[in-house]
């Protein structure tokens, strides 16, 4: 899976960023075709973000390519954390 994830992610030219509809930041992966392969944010709508901060998916389809962001630093956690159903999401940015 690692490799897999190295050979079809370019991590600074393939995180987009969108907005939901309230306004909070949305953040995907693509790969280097263009599809998209990962949402990474969730929107919830009772909790106040920066604009520059989101609500990271870390946990499912989307463990290993978190793992790698956090690792190359392109993502940064905030120390901060929401709860949602089960699983504590922390809260991060963009680091560029």
């Amino acid at each position: 899976m690692k490799n897999m994830i190295k050979n079809q992610i370019d991590f600074k030219k393939d995180l987009y960023k969108k907005q939901y509809p309230n306004g909070q930041l949305a953040v995907f992966v693509h790969d280097y075709s263009g599809e998209p392969i990962a949402e990474l944010s969730i929107m919830q709508d009772s909790v106040e973000l920066s604009p520059n901060e989101f609500i990271l998916k870390d946990y499912s389809e989307n463990k290993e390519i978190v793992r790698e962001l956090l690792e190359s630093n392109l993502l940064l956690p905030t120390n901060r954390f929401i709860l949602i159903s089960s699983h504590l999401c922390p809260i991060c940015q963009i680091a560029y």
